[in-house]
């Protein structure tokens, strides 16, 4: 009897971890997507003062970004006939120095067709994705100072586009990169989810054979997966609440106005980093498996005091006394 009911625990678990799982799963980490928004909430987070000397330290950067030079290397990265046009241009100069004839700032246009010809405008285009988009930047400066948006919306575009939007997953480092080859790997395979449910099911259900306690079993297993995706919600919102999240130690190091080396601080963006996972479909579903878990529960007690009042043997008649 012990065996089995320590079989029915860990079958019970096995389905908690394999259900919640699959609804993680839903998420698909997009890491610049995700930094970009650990980005912001770091700002929304942190002080109101810190926030105003960094929308300073970004409004004073604005006038240091060449705007032109960044629209004409990105025309010319994607538009092939403009560069076919510059290399037949550089030809066209190769054959007047030939003829000896007089070119109009000739040591700029040599050392441009010396980088078209040699490749280098190539390799430049080829590593562009993964530089800041300067144009986006110089348009947040003109916004900012027009007065089109406001500080936070100013430090998300100029950070959102300083980070390489080509660099779609999570870095391949260490175990990170081998959790995110087991995830995608998963992920890309969702019947395998189901098959180990099923399985796991079918298991739990020959270790019980009785319908009704089967289905008191489902609903103490939904109730835990509730619990097992909210909790942590929960957990971050009282933290939040009743200590505080507060991120200025990091914002101000980012510009060189501080250290972001405090406990509380980097505590309070792995926090933000976890809490971006909630998607509202992760959270409600986590509601519905508590609420099912709860009715469940409830129904349960219903059937348990409904049984032991039948059970009960009824009172005894009194016997009347003879006369």
């Amino acid at each position: 009897m012990g065996l089995r009911r320590f079989a029915v625990s860990i079958i019970k678990s096995l389905i908690v971890l394999v259900v919640a799982t699959l609804i993680f799963s839903s998420v698909t980490l997009n890491f610049p997507g995700l930094i970009k928004n650990v980005f912001g909430d770091i700002f929304a987070y942190a002080s109101p003062e810190a926030q105003k000397q960094t929308v300073e330290k970004l409004a004073e950067a604005c006038s240091s970004i060449g705007q032109e030079n960044a629209v004409s290397i990105s025309q010319v990265c994607t538009n092939k006939s403009l560069l076919d046009s510059m290399k037949e241009n550089c030809r066209n100069y190769r054959e007047l120095k030939r003829r000896g004839a007089g070119i109009e700032n000739e040591e700029q246009v040599r050392e441009t067709c010396s980088q078209i010809e040699s490749g280098g405008l190539e390799k430049a285009c080829s590593q562009s994705s993964l530089l800041p988009d300067f144009s986006e930047i110089g348009a947040s400066c003109r916004d900012y100072k027009s007065g089109k948006i406001d500080d936070r919306e100013f430090f998300f575009s100029v950070i959102g586009s300083a980070i390489p939007s080509q660099q779609t997953g999570m870095p391949q480092i260490g175990i990170l990169g081998e959790y995110n080859k087991a995830v995608n790997y998963l992920n890309s395979n969702k019947v395998i989810y189901f098959v180990a449910l099923l399985a796991l099911l079918a298991a739990l259900y020959l270790l019980i054979m009785d319908i009704r306690l089967f289905i008191a079993t489902l609903a103490q297993i939904s109730f835990s997966i509730g619990v097992f995706i909210m909790l942590p919600y929960f957990a971050i919102l009282a933290y939040d609440k009743f200590v505080g999240i507060d991120t200025t130690p990091i914002l101000g190091s980012m510009f060189g106005l501080g250290t972001a080396f405090e406990p509380k601080a980097i505590i309070s963006v792995v926090l933000l980093m976890f809490l971006r996972t909630y998607t509202t479909f992760i959270i409600i579903t986590g509601f519905m498996f508590l609420a099912v878990g709860i009715f469940g529960k409830v129904y349960s007690l219903i059937l348990r005091g409904k049984s032991k009042s039948a059970e009960l043997p009824e009172a005894p008649k009194p016997k009347k006394k003879k006369s």
